[in-house]
């Protein structure tokens, strides 16, 4: 036949037929009706999947017993840093801030403070790391001197046993896009 020619291709639902009259190939959402049918799995079957599925009842024991992913979030204002470790639970385990790493007033907010924080953190992180097995996701938060800090001292030798435990690193500082009045400017 032409292509010219008008095709007739029946397409059958449930309750009715429908009569489908074209000048060119059908295509929907399948792909063209001429094309052949999609691969199949083989004699074999699908490959396994990477990683255990929760509903499956023989992946579930799997599932339970993956490592836990614990949380080290570094919160750096123009004031202060804190930083926090938590379980993956939100429990929390320890919290260091500059003030509590012996710094007063106005030098909680230098990069010192920031850097003495993140060292106590890691000492706390490579005791937990002798009795515990777990994977750290790290957090930042805020423009302030401690989230330098931090990161200086996650590459330093203080943060060797950190490291390797250290997944992912994500950055949540809030960015402020239109909303409300900003503060008036400090003025000295």
């Amino acid at each position: 036949m032409l292509a010219a020619q008008v095709r007739r291709a029946t397409a059958s639902t449930a309750s009715n037929r429908i009569r489908v009259l074209t000048t060119a190939p059908v295509v929907g959402l399948l792909g063209r009706l001429d094309s052949p049918p999609p691969p199949t799995a083989g004699p074999e079957g699908y490959p396994p999947a990477k990683a255990p599925n929760p509903f499956v009842a023989k992946d579930r024991l799997a599932y339970l017993n993956q490592v836990p992913r614990y949380r080290l979030y570094c919160q750096s204002t123009r004031n202060n840093t804190i930083t926090t470790l938590m379980t993956d639970k939100y429990t929390p385990l320890a919290s260091f801030t500059g003030g509590s790493c012996g710094f007063k007033k106005v030098n909680r907010s230098s990069y010192e403070a920031g850097y003495q924080c993140a060292v106590h953190m890691f000492k706390h992180i490579a005791d937990l790391a002798q009795t515990r097995d777990f994977q750290i996701d790290l957090y930042f938060k805020g423009f302030g001197q401690g989230r330098d800090a931090m990161h200086r001292a996650l590459l330093t030798t203080e943060g060797e046993n950190v490291r390797p435990l250290v997944v992912s690193i994500t950055d949540r500082t809030p960015i402020k896009i239109g909303g409300t009045r900003a503060k008036k400017m400090r003025r000295l």
